[in-house]
């Protein structure tokens, strides 16, 4: 069986959820061919999962050496912020940012990982560089909204608060509306009322970024699945990179593994 043979078969393991044989694979395929890629992008894939994380690092590493792009970068940045080195997330994330400025999933992990550090201003100025390419983007809206409402800037918060309601019909700042909107000394009584209506989640900047990996792709198109719908007709005409990842991703977060690690398949087959 050839090397080509070898990483199909392994690729089949894993969709099967035989993790273990697919790793043993992968490692004997990049054994013989340590320039072989695609395996060590879905060897590190593999490794993450596994939470083998020096291990998945090491995987990346070794793809990042044979080409630079801002996917792998993405995968080692999200690594580092998954595992507490918040600094190191930032430099690598910065790198993805200069390959493909445009990729606003790593700018909003960038954003996160900043206010893990308390870096407050800089995590804000990467959820609104989000929302200039993104006008909509809810993650972004939300954090903006929370943190400005958890350094008592009221006016900000309720200027993105407008924002997010201009957007969405769902609303989810009952409590922290009434009292942004008291405190601006804006006692509409007709404001209340509306809030009050409204469905209670988030109190902390803290609560939402637990959140973060059920959200992340929530946009103008909707929810996941939505989302999902979307993207598989996206990529029937352009199956770009980003699209294919953003798919990957929208299935991990459904709990659907083998469709997952199919399109992240495609990812590193297009990279």
């Amino acid at each position: 069986m050839d090397l080509l043979e070898q990483f199909k078969e392994a690729l089949k393991l894993e969709q099967e959820g035989k993790f273990h044989e697919a790793l043993t694979l992968y490692t004997s395929i990049i054994t013989v061919d340590n320039s072989f890629r695609a395996a060590l992008l879905n060897l590190g894939s593999l490794y993450y999962r596994m939470k083998r994380y020096n291990e998945a690092l090491d995987s990346f590493m070794g793809a990042l050496k044979l080409k630079e792009d801002y996917i792998v970068l993405f995968n080692i940045g999200t690594l580092f912020f998954r595992i507490g080195q918040y600094k190191k997330a930032i430099v690598v994330l910065n790198q993805c940012k200069k390959l493909n400025s445009d990729f606003v999933i790593a700018l909003l992990v960038k954003g996160i990982a900043f206010s893990k550090l308390n870096h407050y201003k800089a995590a804000l100025a990467c959820f609104k560089e989000v929302l200039a390419k993104n006008p909509e983007n809810k993650v972004a809206l939300t954090a903006i909204v929370l943190l400005f409402y958890e350094q008592k800037n009221y006016s900000g918060a309720l200027y993105y608060l407008r924002k997010y309601e201009g957007y969405y019909k769902s609303f989810r700042f009952k409590d922290i509306a009434q009292d942004i909107i008291l405190k601006c000394a804006r006692h509409e009584s007709a404001e209340l009322i509306h809030f009050s209506l409204q469905k209670k989640e988030f109190k902390k900047f803290d609560e939402f970024v637990a959140t973060v990996p059920e959200t992340i792709f929530n946009d103008s198109k909707g929810d996941i699945a939505s989302k999902i719908k979307h993207l598989e007709k996206h990529i029937r005409t352009t199956p770009e990179a980003e699209s294919l990842l953003s798919l990957s991703l929208c299935y991990l977060f459904q709990g659907n593994s083998q469709k997952a690690i199919y399109y992240l398949a495609q990812v590193t087959q297009s990279s």
